[in-house]
């Protein structure tokens, strides 16, 4: 959740994880921080409800794998609609 801007006021948020609680600092905006342990909160619970059997570090992995995943995928949506602007724009650069 650091992304490392040097002087940004650093952040201790609480979040629970899977039922468990964890202290994140961290630079983003606390809003930010809580929605985003809220995705793996989900991302585990929904890993766990479908595979009683696992144990928490092949939960955390798989979300971690989905989530991935899930950015993988939305990173090359970017730049395929990137590429489709520049295109469009004769790859001028929006003002």
């Amino acid at each position: 959740m650091d992304n490392n801007q040097e002087g940004a006021k650093v952040n201790r948020v609480k979040v629970v994880i899977h039922g468990v609680e964890y202290t994140v600092r961290g630079t983003s905006p606390e809003e930010r921080i809580q929605e985003v342990a809220k995705m793996v909160d989900r991302t585990m619970n929904e890993i766990a409800a479908t595979a009683a059997y696992m144990d928490e570090r092949r939960i955390a992995v798989l979300a971690a794998l989905n989530l991935a995943d899930e950015l993988y995928e939305l990173r090359k949506e970017y730049q395929e609609l990137l590429a489709l602007l520049e295109d469009q724009t004769g790859g001028r650069k929006a003002p």
